[in-house]
């Protein structure tokens, strides 16, 4: 998660920079979801069933739990011009990790009511805080700018 990464696409063609950043933002997401979910599979031997239909999904509690942080974090990071820009892509992007879902939004309100879930999101948020201040707003950046 380094601004570096998203640095080295200014001088991509904007298709490209598109492309670039989609890319950043993913790998972003789902690097922070392996890493968390290997340490907590070395603490937490125990699965909890939820009622949200998330078969055909190959989104993790973990992606979702970066999204959300990244919902608590990053529109104090934005200027005024930067956050509707930002819930849009946000907005988009939970639709595209769960397609089969009408409200994203509203299964994310559902797991954060189930203790495991609560555990992945806490790890989350320490996760994210060890970064620096400029490497979080630059993700944040790149979310509010990225056309989902």
């Amino acid at each position: 998660m380094s601004a570096k990464l998203f640095q080295t696409s200014k001088t991509l063609s904007k298709p490209a920079l598109n492309i670039v950043n989609k890319t950043a933002i993913m790998a972003t997401i789902t690097s922070a979801a392996m890493l968390s979910q290997a340490t907590n599979a070395a603490s937490s031997n125990t699965v909890s069933t939820i009622p949200i239909d998330m078969s055909g999904m190959s989104v993790t509690k973990h992606e979702i739990a970066v999204m959300q942080v990244l919902s608590e974090i990053c529109p104090a990071m934005l200027s005024s011009k930067q956050k509707p820009r930002f819930y849009k892509s946000y907005n988009a992007q939970l639709q595209e990790l769960m397609p089969t879902l009408d409200d994203p939004r509203a299964a994310i309100q559902y797991l954060s009511t189930q203790q495991d879930y609560r555990q992945i999101l806490q790890s989350m948020r320490s996760w994210t805080m060890s970064f620096s201040k400029q490497e979080n707003k630059a993700i944040c950046e790149d979310l509010a700018n990225s056309s989902f």
